[in-house]
This record gives C-alpha cells, structure tokens and sequence, in this order.
C-alpha cells in the first residue's frame, strides 16, 4: 500500500488534523480554510504556458500570529515575495507587449498572460477567503487588496495583447487587400494594352507573309490595314474596360 503523501511538510506537525484530512496530493484549487485558528493558505506558484501541472505554494499561520511557508522558507515574508513574482512577471510581459510588432509575438505574449490570469484569479479569491476568516490581521487586507491589482492589471493586460494582435492582423489584411488591388489594376492595364495591339499584331503579321493578293504594295494600303488594326484594337479594349 502507496504511503499517504500530502503537499503538507511533515516537519509541521502541529497542523490540526481537521487540515491535514481536507489536503491530498495535490494542491487543487487555490483556497484558504480555518481549524482551531489555524489559518492555511495553499496557492499556486506562477504558471508557464506549457505548466501541465501546478505547484502548490503553503502558508500556515499559527495562532499566535507567526507565519511558515513551503517551499520557500519566510512565512509571511514568503506571502509578500510570493504576490511580487506575479507582479514582476506581469511587468516583464507588458514589456514583451508593447515591444511586439508581428502577429506571433503577440500570440506568445497571449500563451504567457492566460495561466498568470488564471492564477491571480484564484490568488485573490484565497485572500479573499483568508481576509474572512481572520478579520483582525491587518497584513491580510494589505495582501487581499494587492492580489486584486495584480488580477486586475493581468486583465488589462490581456486585453491590451487581444486589441494589439486584432490590429496587427486588421493592418496586414489591409496591406494585403491594398497589394492585391495594385496587382488587379496593373494586371488590367496589361489586358486593355493587349486587346489594343493584339488585332494590329495579327494584321501585320498576316500580311507580311510572302503571298500574292488584291492588296498591292503601296502606302495607301499600308495605312488602311494599320487603321484597321487600330480600329479593331480600340473595340477590343474597350469590351475589356467594359466588361471590368
């Protein structure tokens, strides 16, 4: 039979059992729970985009006020450095926005902003709940209030990655649709320029063959087939500037 392994160090042992039953292996939800004034605080550390699994971050405060933490030592200094990585990596990520420029740039600002969001969620709603169950600690109503901003500057954040990649797109497509009219337009002038000297074309290579007709070799004739083939030539592109 497996050992019961919990996310709880062993080394604290004077944890009410009515806790230890409430905690598996796994760290679940972010949420704070209260017994016998015991107050725990199990959060998560900052997710990456490819994090498949989350890593539990612990805070324990002991009825007379003192503070423990898992993994890192500090207690309730442990709370306060634990809330500043999530606004130093939300700082590094708004930098990465408004340097990006492409399409991909912003894709991957938006992978990195989607668990950090996520995860400020459930921050601010176990200080929420730890806010509830012990009113009269002033440092939790500091703590509660920080982890609000950092869920509401992700937010923002988002949304400042959604509007920059939606423009980016709206520009290129609109770069795009401006290139493909500059290549329709060139594209037509070629056509009305063929359709103009197309029948002229013809013409003279028609009667530059070596064959005997009506048509004798003077300039008269010359003239008449070239206004022809001229004739014939402005007929045709104007079919195709109607027909455009």
């Amino acid at each position: 039979m497996k050992p019961d392994i919990q996310i709880i160090p062993k080394l604290w042992t004077t944890i009410p059992e009515a806790i230890r039953n409430r905690v598996g292996r796994e760290p679940g939800p972010q949420r704070a729970m209260l017994e016998e004034e015991h107050l725990l605080i199990i959060l998560h550390q900052i997710p990456g985009p490819d994090d498949a699994s989350r890593r539990p971050a612990l805070f324990w405060r002991q009825p007379d006020g003192t503070w423990k933490s898992s993994p890192d030592a500090g207690g309730h200094l442990a709370l306060q450095n634990h809330l500043a990585s999530f606004s130093a990596r939300l700082d590094e990520l708004d930098k990465a926005e408004h340097i990006a420029q492409t399409a991909t740039e912003y894709h991957k600002v938006l992978e990195a902003i989607a668990p950090v969001l996520r995860s400020s969620r459930g921050l601010h709603r176990a200080l929420q709940q730890a806010r509830e169950f012990v009113k009269a600690d002033r440092d939790l109503i500091n703590l509660r209030d920080q982890a609000a901003s950092i869920e509401r500057n992700a937010e923002l954040l988002l949304q400042d990655a959604q509007f920059g990649l939606n423009f980016t797109v709206a520009k290129q497509a609109e770069a795009q649709a401006q290139s493909a009219q500059r290549m329709a337009n060139t594209s037509h002038r070629l056509n009305v320029l063929a359709a103009l000297f197309l029948p002229l074309t013809a013409l003279t290579g028609l009667f530059s063959m070596s064959i005997r007709g009506p048509l004798e070799d003077k300039p008269v004739n010359f003239w008449l087939i070239a206004v022809i083939g001229v004739l014939v030539g402005m007929v045709m592109s104007s079919v195709v500037v109607a027909r455009r």
